[in-house]
């Protein structure tokens, strides 16, 4: 145990000579600076042309209540006793999130980027 202690030792010490003495006497041959190729020049967006100018759209017209609906109809909570929809309980569930991922595709996080 204690002699590949002492291998990996020397080892580390000649390895680590090695590297000071290198640094020490610097490269063989200057890199040839001038048989580098120029660096590429960064793609720019395409200028669109112009198009023909747009006319405004009016605003849209506020909208206006329905009149069969007033305060006492507008209640958004539900009771606390109630129970939810049994199409969103047990095996109807299922059914309801395999039909909504056959229809809507993969959840955002799992498709891939689109370029």
């Amino acid at each position: 145990m204690e002699a590949a202690f002492a291998i990996k030792a020397v080892i580390a010490l000649v390895a680590f000579a090695a590297w000071v003495i290198g640094k020490l006497k610097g490269p063989d041959t200057p890199a040839p600076m001038a048989a580098t190729p120029p660096p590429l020049t960064r793609r720019t967006r395409r200028v669109r042309k112009a198009s023909a100018p747009v006319a405004e759209e009016p605003p849209a017209p506020a909208p206006v209540a329905a009149p069969h609906l007033d305060a006492s109809s507008l209640v958004v909570t539900r009771p606390a006793r109630a129970h939810a929809r049994t199409q969103f309980r047990g095996a109807a569930a299922l059914r309801q999130a395999v039909v909504a991922r056959e229809v809507l595709g993969l959840p955002l996080s799992l498709r891939p980027p689109r370029f």
